[in-house]
């Protein structure tokens, strides 16, 4: 099992457990004599392990036909088509990105 897998798997759970314990109708983070807006600030950052557990897994499952780490070996032939190759990787990543922010919204 990769460290990625790991890392995102235990992370989100945690930041379900944080945002369920933040919930505004406990009033916890309200209720602090201070730093409850910092907390805001660090559990608005810690969700986005959660968005990019749900972009890295969507692009596996898209492009499960795809076996990028043979691509990057061919692309690295050429600069032409390391550069392509990078491209493209990432057009894919921000439209499903995109597409994650306006379903979260």
């Amino acid at each position: 099992m990769r460290f990625r897998n790991i890392f995102i798997g235990i992370g989100s759970l945690l930041v379900v457990l944080i945002l369920l314990l933040t919930d505004p109708d406990i009033a916890l983070v309200q209720n602090l004599p201070f730093g409850s807006s910092t907390l805001t600030v660090l559990i608005l950052l810690a969700t986005s392990v959660l968005f990019v557990g749900v972009l890295h897994f969507s692009r596996k499952a898209l492009l499960d036909y795809l076996d990028l780490a043979e691509l990057f070996r061919k692309a690295k032939t050429t600069p032409e088509g390391s550069g392509l190759a990078i491209i493209g990787v990432g057009l894919i990543c921000v439209s499903i990105a995109i597409l994650i922010a306006a379903a979260a919204t």
